[in-house]
């Protein structure tokens, strides 16, 4: 079940053009995509050190997880969490820049 919402939150926000549904009075449509992406970028860069702990640990417990039968849950718990962390580092820069929505 939380793969389907997880799925179908990325297929929404992949709907969303350029800017990802954000709005800011007076920019245009390029302006907002081109901030949008710089703050993906930084939340992609803000996130690479618990993506990379996230990795360690799933290398490290994964024969142990998989004898359990739950390496692929906490593989998605994982994703999950990576994608929630993104997402708010996004917003919060997005927010910081002026706009709304998103």
């Amino acid at each position: 079940m939380r793969s389907i919402l997880a799925l179908a939150l990325l297929l929404s926000l992949a709907a969303c053009s350029g800017s990802g549904g954000w709005h800011k009075d007076g920019v245009d449509s390029e302006t907002a995509a081109a901030d949008y992406a710089e703050c993906r970028h930084s939340a992609q860069v803000a996130d690479r050190r618990d993506s990379d702990i996230d990795a360690d640990i799933l290398a490290t417990r994964g024969q142990d997880w998989e004898r359990i039968g739950v390496l692929q849950m906490k593989r998605n718990d994982y994703a999950d969490s990576d994608e929630a962390r993104q997402g708010d580092n996004v917003d919060r820069c997005m927010k910081e820049k002026g706009y709304t929505g998103g």
